[in-house]
């Protein structure tokens, strides 16, 4: 027993011996410095994380500094104090003396769900400001991280002054109203009318206690005029002042210039309706131009932002045998992973027992499928599907000499994904296809971002995760955007057709009850009012409906519900018009999916539709695939297996293109894949990217099933 004691004693006598020989202290001229001996694994961003120091002031402490750090070394730890923030500081505060001494700063410690925007606010000074004094910002935020907060004195003497100066009238003729939506900024906003902070606070004296999710800032017109103007010198506008119940459709119709124009010159109306009183800028000279809908107009899902590759998006040379570990994330419901140990996971019995080689596979039941010996529960068979077409992608590659290293991991539940994620190696994985889940995406997306690895959402349209992680990609879009698609192409395509609203009773939060008020406000502004129309089959029958349809031309319907019985009804109903007139169904792909309606019934009223998928099987890529699916798993390919193969062969041929952070690439990197379009674009300045492409589905009288073009190009 004596000995023992003895022995953790010495031990704990040179742990301290080497304790302080790594960690020695110096002073160089006034500033003080910890030598830190490097130990194996150790990063720059670890010993920031340690320190509590940003990198740009390790870098300073040690010029020529790789990112790489080599065991041994030893560099120079600037010493500074840190305190954790949860409301911002009143007059504590830190100077860094390595530094110029009018650089004053507090120093915050990230708490959880806190963002940029968030920590910009409660300290009073802008995202750009704060990403400008951490420029380890742009690789993503991170719990725990520790972020300089520079304060100016002086600026906040000054505003305080100018809040009790008293403000000049201003006319509430010659501004527009912006509301304010969640991530703007002062600055930004500054930046994107032109005008001056000093401007801004005359106008909105409000913003002297900070900048706020929903205020209405009234912006100089003459200023957003100029702004307009400097980028169309040719074009002439006319001031006008909004009346009540005015909409931007009633407005364009009026004027005869489109929509997209009065957005244009007026850039808050991208994003909000107009504002009963406030003054706008109408287009003299209507300019047509050849723009699909999404590259006009802005949407709620989506920021316009400048797309264009950079320099550094160069095919990459000689890049054929750089080995590539990717990880695949799906749900295959194993036995027994429901219940894992955190605290006894064996690593190698884990990837013995999700690691599915072989592709070979023997359905032995209706209800379960036998895969190298495993059982696989029902509810998996479609990601069995997703997995095998991934195989085939990945095979593809190989043969063009691309090597690849595929782990597949069981993430059908949270427990089994954080216990997934302690493994060492899932720190050397390149790409990270999955979980399928938005709710089992999160900690896998955080653990993507701090490890700087591109995680791909490969199914899923809903969840958020995208708005604030520059290393996730949505393959599915939003469903707000393709509502919004939708909408654009509605109006574009059947500007002059006779259009009819059916009224319906049911979820008005659904998407197709999203679809049918959209359509309304755009279509109903028209100045041809008797081409749109509103009405109730329950309540009228059908043979009232006659006089209001157009003998010679399209009409288009849309039914504003996804109850299950009121759609069959209203179906029922347009086949019994279609057989004397032209009918068009315009819809969303739920309605293929109700399992009362037979498909036959949606050929005869054209059903049309934008959606994320689309096969083509007289498409020859499409054929091979088939051919070699049915060849190698003795079964037809689903819609799974199809997303399986596009999936994985786009990033992988972009990571085999472009390196391993290939994200900024991704904008210019078409593709002919199988069943999807992918048109990456970033949804946020700090978010990742998100697919907008969209095919134009249309069911045809004679049965065949179209593709009528992209949009969201």
């Amino acid at each position: 027993m004596k000995f023992v004691f003895a022995f953790w004693l010495l031990f704990l006598v040179v742990s301290i011996s080497q304790q302080s020989l790594a960690q020695k202290e110096i002073e160089t001229g006034s500033v003080k410095y910890i030598q830190h001996t490097v130990t194996k694994s150790e990063t720059v961003f670890s010993l920031c994380q340690k320190y509590k120091i940003s990198q740009k002031e390790i870098l300073q402490a040690n010029p020529g500094l790789t990112a790489v750090l080599r065991a041994g070394t030893t560099i120079r730890i600037p010493v500074g104090k840190v305190t954790e923030q949860t409301t911002a500081p009143v007059a504590k505060k830190e100077t860094t003396t390595n530094l110029p001494d009018s650089e004053e700063y507090y120093y915050h410690k990230v708490g959880k769900n806190q963002t940029i925007f968030t920590i910009s606010k409660q300290y009073g000074i802008t995202a750009n400001d704060l990403i400008r004094n951490n420029p380890e910002l742009t690789n993503g935020l991170v719990v725990g991280q520790i972020l300089k907060v520079p304060v100016d004195i002086t600026n906040v003497a000054n505003q305080e002054a100018k809040a009790l100066a008293p403000q000049s009238a201003i006319a509430t003729s010659e501004y527009t109203v912006h509301p304010v939506v969640s991530g703007e900024t002062l600055f930004s906003l500054e930046q994107r009318y032109s005008i001056t902070h000093d401007e801004m606070l005359k106008y909105n004296p409000a913003l002297l206690n900070g900048l706020k999710t929903g205020m209405k800032l009234k912006i100089p017109v003459k200023t957003a005029a100029q702004t307009v103007e400097s980028a169309s010198a040719t074009q002439a506008f006319t001031k006008y002042r909004v009346e009540k119940s005015e909409t931007l459709f009633s407005l364009a119709a009026r004027f005869g210039v489109e929509v997209n124009e009065l957005k244009k010159a007026n850039p808050s109306l991208a994003s909000r309706s107009l504002e009963a009183g406030e003054t706008i800028l109408i287009p003299q000279i209507s300019e047509r131009k050849s723009e699909s809908p999404s590259a006009q107009t802005s949407s709620a899902s989506s920021v316009t932002i400048d797309s264009t590759p950079p320099a550094a998006c160069s095919p990459l040379e000689n890049n054929v045998h750089q080995k590539y570990k990717v990880g695949l994330l799906l749900p295959f419901y194993l036995s027994g992973n429901d219940k894992v140990n955190l605290t006894s996971l064996d690593k190698s019995q884990v990837l013995s027992k999700l690691a599915l080689p072989s592709p070979s596979m023997i359905s032995v039941s209706d209800t379960t499928i036998v895969f190298n010996g495993v059982n696989i529960d029902p509810k998996a068979e479609s990601f069995l599907e997703f997995y095998e077409g991934a195989l085939m992608a990945i095979d593809s590659l190989q043969r063009r000499g691309m090597n690849i290293e595929l782990l597949v991991f069981d993430a059908s539940n949270q427990q089994m994904i954080n216990a997934l994620l302690q493994m060492e190696e899932f720190l050397s994985l390149n790409l990270i296809i999955g979980p399928v889940y938005p709710e089992l995406q999160g900690n896998v997306a955080s653990f993507a971002a701090k490890n700087r690895i591109p995680m791909v959402s490969p199914l899923a349209s809903n969840g958020n995760l995208e708005q604030n992680n520059s290393w996730y990609f949505k393959v599915s879009p939003t469903k707000e955007y393709q509502t919004e698609e939708t909408v654009s192409y509605i109006t574009d395509e059947f500007s002059d057709k006779n259009f009819i609203l059916l009224q319906q009773s049911g979820n008005s939060n659904s998407t197709e009850a999203r679809l049918a008020q959209l359509s309304k406000e755009k279509l109903a502004g028209r100045s041809a009012k008797s081409l749109f129309h509103e009405y109730n089959f329950q309540t009228n029958g059908v043979n009232a409906i006659k006089p209001l349809l157009d003998e010679s031309g399209e009409n288009i319907f849309i039914i504003p519900t996804d109850n299950e019985a009121q759609v069959s009804v209203a179906v029922t109903n347009l086949n019994a018009l279609a057989e004397n007139y032209n009918i068009v169904l315009m819809g969303t792909p739920t309605l293929t999916k109700l399992k009362s309606i037979q498909t036959e019934n949606y050929h005869k009223i054209r059903l049309r539709y934008l959606s994320p998928f689309f096969v083509d099987y007289n498409k020859p890529l499409v054929k091979r695939f088939v051919g070699q699916y049915r060849e190698i798993f003795s079964a037809e390919p689903s819609q799974f297996s199809f997303q399986g193969f596009d999936v994985s062969y786009y990033f992988l041929s972009a990571m085999l293109r472009y390196g391993k952070d290939f994200r900024n690439c991704l904008p210019d990197y078409p593709m002919e894949l199988t069943q999807t379009i992918f048109h990456f674009r970033k949804v946020a300045p700090m978010g990742g990217l998100m697919n907008h492409g969209l095919f134009v589905t249309a069911y045809e009288r004679n049965f065949d099933v179209l593709n009528y073009g992209v949009v969201g190009n």
